[in-house]
């Protein structure tokens, strides 16, 4: 007869009385004959998925006052005083409901009980009936450990095969046992009852579940954070780096602040309330700690207008580069930090973009971006020259929003030339001393296109040859139409000058009637270049000098001739 004891799953305790059926007295003389009794205890792990581990104590003690007969005590079949064993099991049982389990244990007597136990055992279990085979072996502790296999030693050897019936409450265990060797019984008959009954259950604590998600506050992309909570001792928790999730199974009842934190962006902390089984969601939006905000466009082949499957860098930003889509052509960076960003478009066999964005805090800035094969190219080249002298300048010629080599003019001949792709380009020219010009153009496939940049400085006074007025009047005539569209031209090369223009006589006349004359051909001058050159006024001012200023003599026609004109001065 036994009784055991499981206060919770780590503990158990058990004490049994012991002793020998006897059935040869006669047959009216069977009795049950007490000749002891054991106690011990259990130690498991039962928490570790399909292993589980336990230690156990035993203490087999006789009866007191009791005198053995025949065999001595229990037949000679256990032998008293106290032991331990280990004990192991291989559950495969819990991953799949018709695996096995298998069993190992492994024991020793203490001081009084010099015997060393080892056994093993397979079980199949279903909700009905579970079938079972175990083995064992006995030796003596002075014996080393190939004695359980019979080397230089006779074991108490066993195996046992047996069922156990299950009904709800009550189990009906039997077996037989089997000898192994002849120091023990041939055949053994083994048969038991139990009865199990749990004790009333502790009323359950309440508990509910806990679950939410945290994305970014402006893109709404999810995030990897940590999620802590602030009143409560309970393990910090990780979202899903895909879908920003985080969940918990068994929450505590009541009020729990649940404070979500990512490297890079504001803590956010709420309290939440969590009801006997119940359900608490919460979605954090976090704030970066650095403005940024989306970069979305379409890349495309410059020529045929077909998308382009393109790599997209950000240099550096310590953004990922992203890659845009091979049918559509559109791409999408989000996280890019706010300002000024450098692009760089990238494909084998296409020349290699780069342009600068302005991103805004929260904003999306539309970047199209059309790359050119590296067979879709033409000639880009030119000269740089003073306006007044036509003598070459050394210049410096950079690309605006393009990012391509600058370029420097030859020392001698002012010239320059340059391979580009296919596209529309604005350049800056740029020489010491003078003043810059801004010029847009385009390049053709396998054309050469050729600019002449002619560069003005500040007090470079140009003479507008081929501007003729009537005779005595300030009357613009209709061949004087293309000096003046040229002088318009040089304004729009160069839009931050501001021009003074000139009048002036030769001396034939009163010194009062050429003042007049050369005013009122300055305003003539001015007026054209406003209304058909496209040029502001207040870029312009108009002055006449009479016949104050001569370049020539005027004894001769050929001299006042030259005095005659319109000059073009470069204010700044």
């Amino acid at each position: 007869m036994e009784l055991s004891y499981a206060p919770m799953p780590l503990i158990e305790v058990f004490g049994c009385l012991v002793g020998v059926n006897d059935f040869r007295t006669g047959p009216n003389r069977a009795y049950f004959d007490w000749q002891g009794q054991a106690f011990g205890a259990k130690l498991s792990l039962p928490f570790l998925p399909v292993l589980k581990l336990a230690g156990t104590w035993h203490w087999l003690m006789e009866r007191s006052g009791y005198y053995f007969i025949e065999d001595g005590f229990m037949d000679g079949l256990a032998t008293k005083g106290q032991s331990w064993r280990a004990v192991g099991a291989l559950r495969f049982a819990d991953l799949y409901k018709t695996l096995p389990t298998l069993m190992f244990n492994y024991g020793q007597g203490f001081k009084g009980n010099e015997e060393k136990f080892l056994g093993a055992g397979i079980e199949f279990s279903s909700d009905a009936i579970d079938v079972f085979v175990e083995a064992n072996s006995e030796i003596p502790s002075d014996q080393g450990f190939e004695a359980f296999f019979g080397k230089d030693y006779v074991p108490k050897a066993r195996i046992s095969p047996g069922v156990r019936i299950k009904i709800p409450y009550f189990h009906i265990n039997g077996g037989v046992e089997i000898a192994l060797t002849d120091s023990v019984p041939e055949y053994e008959g083994i048969l038991g009852f139990s009865f199990v009954s749990p004790f009333p259950k502790p009323r359950p604590k309440p508990w509910g579940r806990l679950a939410g998600k945290v994305e970014d506050a402006r893109s709404g992309l999810p995030l990897d954070a940590k999620i802590r909570f602030i009143n409560r001792r309970m393990r910090t928790l990780h979202t899903d780096p895909a879908t920003g999730v985080f969940f918990l199974q068994k929450a505590p009842v009541g009020v729990v602040v649940v404070q979500a934190a990512k490297e890079g962006y504001i803590p956010e902390a709420v309290p939440m309330v969590i009801t006997d089984r119940g359900f608490a969601t919460h979605t954090f939006k976090l704030k970066s700690l650095v403005p940024y905000g989306t970069v979305a466009g379409r890349t495309y082949d410059i020529y045929s207008g077909k998308p382009l499957e393109v790599e997209i860098s950000f240099t550096a930003t310590g953004v990922e580069p992203v890659t845009s889509n091979p049918v559509t052509g559109f791409f999408r960076a989000d996280n890019v930090p706010a300002g000024l960003v450098s692009v760089v478009a990238e494909k084998e066999g296409y020349f290699t973009e780069e342009r600068v964005a302005e991103v805004e805090d929260g904003g999306v800035t539309k970047l199209n971006i059309g790359l050119a094969s590296l067979d879709m190219k033409g000639l880009f080249r030119g000269k740089v020259v003073d306006k007044k002298t036509q003598n070459p300048l050394v210049a410096f010629i950079s690309f605006i929003e393009v990012q391509r080599p600058d370029i420097h003019t030859d020392t001698e001949t002012g010239e320059f030339g340059l391979e580009l792709p296919v596209g529309s380009f604005e350049v800056k020219v740029e020489s010491w001393g003078y003043l810059s010009q801004t010029s847009g153009f385009n390049i053709d496939k396998g054309d050469t296109t050729t600019r002449v940049y002619e560069m003005v400085s500040k007090g470079m006074v140009l003479t507008l040859k081929g501007v003729y007025f009537e005779l005595g009047k300030a009357k613009l005539r209709t061949e004087s139409y293309p000096a003046l569209t040229e002088a318009a031209q040089t304004m729009k090369e160069n839009p931050d000058i501001r021009v003074e223009i000139q009048g002036h006589t030769c001396d034939i006349g009163t010194d009062e009637t050429n003042q007049k004359l050369s005013e009122k051909r300055a305003y003539a001058v001015v007026n054209f270049l406003v209304q058909y050159g496209g040029i502001r006024a207040q870029r312009l001012v108009a002055k006449g000098y009479g016949e104050a200023n001569p370049i020539a003599p005027n004894d001769t026609e050929e001299g006042r001739q030259l005095n005659r004109r319109v000059d073009f001065v470069i204010l700044r």
